[in-house]
């Protein structure tokens, strides 16, 4: 699978393909916050648990599933590398909105239900900016903190130093051991 960036033009595709499924499927902006909070949340969701939210009561082809699902390789990949460079889509122009936007992240959030209650016991305030009425100055600093509540960095082992006694337990030099 792809996980290259959508083009302008198939953002636009995207999303002409997406209203062509059925009068309640999602546009762009929701799409993207569906995806952002499957990416951002603390549990993988299967496609198909998601999927069928995307086509509304339609059902999406081939081309539609495969813009999707790149776009969704894309948000893993880019908020695994550069989380705190995250833009939301519809601060990139078109006609998406912010509410649209937080409605996908919402609907991200449900599916992946008791998984959230970690973060809304110990910081409930990060989900407020997607709730109405939508704080959308806050939206993206809020899905960056969500990103580093779930998935902060693992913390590198010390290495093991050659004169250092061996973690395997012998007793002996590391170099002597296992070095």
């Amino acid at each position: 699978m792809s996980t290259a960036p959508l083009n302008d033009d198939e953002y636009d595709q995207l999303d002409e393909l997406l209203a062509a499924i059925s009068a309640d499927s999602m546009d762009v902006a929701r799409l993207e916050g569906l995806l952002t909070a499957l990416v951002v949340g603390p549990v993988e969701v299967a496609q198909e648990a998601w999927l069928p939210l995307v086509w509304g009561s339609g059902a999406g082809n081939a081309e539609t599933t495969a813009l999707v699902l790149r776009h969704h390789g894309y948000m893993r990949v880019w908020m695994d590398k550069d989380p705190a460079s995250f833009e939301p889509i519809y601060e990139c122009g078109g006609n998406w909105t912010v509410e649209a936007w937080c409605a996908g992240f919402q609907a991200g959030v449900q599916l992946a239900g008791d998984a959230w209650a970690p973060l809304r016991a110990q910081q409930p305030a990060l989900l407020l900016p997607f709730q109405s009425p939508v704080q959308a100055g806050k939206v993206a600093p809020s899905v960056v903190q969500i990103n580093a509540f779930f998935h902060a960095p693992m913390a590198k082992a010390a290495k093991v130093g050659r004169n250092d006694p061996c973690p395997c337990g012998s007793g002996q030099k590391y170099k002597k051991c296992c070095g």
